[in-house]
């Protein structure tokens, strides 16, 4: 064989080891023909993050709905009455206040009850507030909470009962502090009394009026 004719061979053979070499480099695959998962020493690339497109900060792990949630359902052993009383978060606008109070039947049997919740308001050290007005109904707060009125609700095992506070905190009279409540002792009309805490406390300011709904299912 000449010189030229070594060349051009040992041109070609060098041409089909790089083709080889390109191929060996492509995405191996099992027999399925799936990509072929990566080595557990290698890095995650199936965790891709993009930053957000106005620049803010990207949160960090453990940075989203990382908070508990407020007013989670209580836990522990159910009352001996059956029933448990617990206090939702309070919601404002334009000076009117309204709290939502919950009776769970967290017993065994049924448990009925009717009309209104019988409310003793304190401070924080148990000293009872005496100049308030707890009213049945709530016309004369407002006509935006609507009052189902006295009637019979059922409640099997699991059901829940609301009643909803309703208040002003207008103050007006400069020659006494404003009324604060921070405990509010329920009597629901069935099973025995509980106290409750409501975060924040309410804010009666100078009104002396409280009002309250009956019960309806939940």
């Amino acid at each position: 064989m000449t010189i030229r004719g070594r060349a051009a061979l040992t041109r070609a053979a060098g041409i089909t080891a790089a083709a080889l070499l390109v191929a060996g480099c492509g995405t191996q695959t099992s027999g399925g023909g799936a990509p072929a998962a990566p080595s557990s020493g290698g890095p995650d690339l199936g965790r891709v993050h993009a930053d957000p497109l106005d620049g803010s900060p990207r949160p960090q792990y453990g940075e989203i709905e990382t908070a508990p949630p407020t007013n989670a359902a209580p836990t522990g052993p159910c009352p001996g009455s059956g029933v448990r009383v617990t206090v939702g978060d309070g919601e404002a606008a334009m000076g009117l206040r309204v709290l939502r109070l919950t009776l769970t039947n967290c017993g065994t049997g049924t448990v009925e009850l009717s009309g209104y919740p019988r409310l003793r308001l304190a401070e924080s050290d148990g000293t009872p507030v005496e100049d308030v007005r707890v009213l049945k109904g709530t016309g004369q707060i407002t006509t935006g909470v609507e009052d189902p009125a006295p009637h019979r609700v059922t409640l099997r095992r699991g059901e829940n009962a609301i009643s909803v506070l309703a208040w002003r905190n207008t103050y007006t009279d400069t020659t006494e502090p404003p009324v604060t409540v921070d405990r509010v002792r329920v009597e629901p009309g069935v099973g025995a009394a509980q106290t409750v805490v409501p975060d924040p406390p309410l804010d009666l300011g100078s009104t002396g009026r409280l009002g309250t709904t009956a019960w309806r299912k939940g």
